[in-house]
């Protein structure tokens, strides 16, 4: 057999660029999934909780996760909001939680028997107010450890202040896993974004597991749904006619080629017949009635 090769030249590789296996981001598709989870299971136990908290309904709903510098993500957080940080045990993590301003607010003066239309400031809050602003974010911070219980050993609690800043060089280059949800209460919609510093979750791929396909049905089924949504390109072949040469070389513009078309065709996808059809008519339009299903060869060799 003969070996061919072909010598790339370097307008070809415009488009290539050099694979570095240092870089975080061939690490944040498989880092990103595990997080998904965690926040799908915080979405459905944390909005039993404020809800039994506000006695009014709640829903939370992830939207998306963003890597970015610590400074690009405190300079971007929307105002007014209320922002603190926490630490996990036993990983030694420094994240960040953050609420919208209004609508902690909002949820404040729910609480009191208010309607929400309170347009008081964090400085106008009085000491029992601000302690129920410190247990909303504990009961948030509960939720979303209790998604990574099944995961690793996860323990998270509120510091007594916050210590990042943006004038520190050394944090402003800290890439950081920022989950941003819309969180709705009573109709009143705004949103959380919690934060985890990229570099202090490298635990989670000594202890993801591999997967294997044949013994998961769940992944399976999500391979057949998206196999089954591929493409396919079926053609077929309605006619043919030979003529002379001759006669092709004196064909003009309004001559007319007599054929007919054949009771029963092939249907192909690229080179591969997949089933017999008949050639039929369905409202004025022409149609392929498939007949007969081609058994296809398993064992040929290619």
């Amino acid at each position: 057999m003969t070996k061919k090769s072909k010598i790339i030249s370097n307008t070809d590789q415009v488009e290539v660029r050099d694979f570095d296996l240092a870089s975080p981001e061939h690490r944040i598709g498989a880092l990103q999934a595990i997080i998904d989870n965690v926040c799908k299971q915080f979405e459905r136990t944390a909005r039993q909780s404020y809800h039994h908290l506000l006695r009014h309904p709640v829903s939370f709903s992830l939207e998306q996760q963003d890597t970015l510098k610590i400074q690009d993500y405190l300079q971007q957080m929307p105002k007014p909001s209320l922002y603190r940080e926490f630490i996990v045990s036993p990983h030694d993590l420094h994240g960040t939680i953050a609420i919208d301003g209004e609508l902690l607010f909002f949820m404040v003066d729910l609480f009191f028997g208010g309607q929400g239309s309170s347009q008081r400031k964090r400085t106008e809050m009085s000491d029992t107010e601000l302690r129920l602003v410190e247990r909303f974010f504990c009961v948030a911070l509960e939720h979303f450890s209790n998604g990574w219980h099944s995961i690793t050993n996860w323990q998270s609690a509120l510091t007594e202040k916050n210590t990042l800043r943006l004038g520190n060089m050394m944090q402003n280059n800290q890439l950081y896993q920022v989950c941003h949800f819309t969180m709705e209460v009573a109709g009143h919609k705004g949103w959380l974004a919690i934060s985890l510093p990229f570099a202090g979750l490298d635990f989670l791929r000594d202890q993801q597991k591999p997967i294997d396909i044949d013994t998961d049905p769940e992944l399976q089924a999500r391979i057949q749904a998206k196999i089954c949504q591929a493409p396919m390109h079926l053609t077929t072949t309605l006619a043919e006619r030979r003529l002379p040469l001759g006669n092709v070389m004196d064909l003009k513009a309004g001559d007319v080629i007599p054929v007919e078309l054949p009771s029963e065709v092939t249907v192909k996808a690229g080179n591969t017949a997949l089933f017999t059809a008949r050639v039929a008519e369905n409202n004025a339009s022409l149609v392929l009635q498939v007949q007969s299903v081609i058994k296809q060869n398993r064992n040929k060799n290619v």
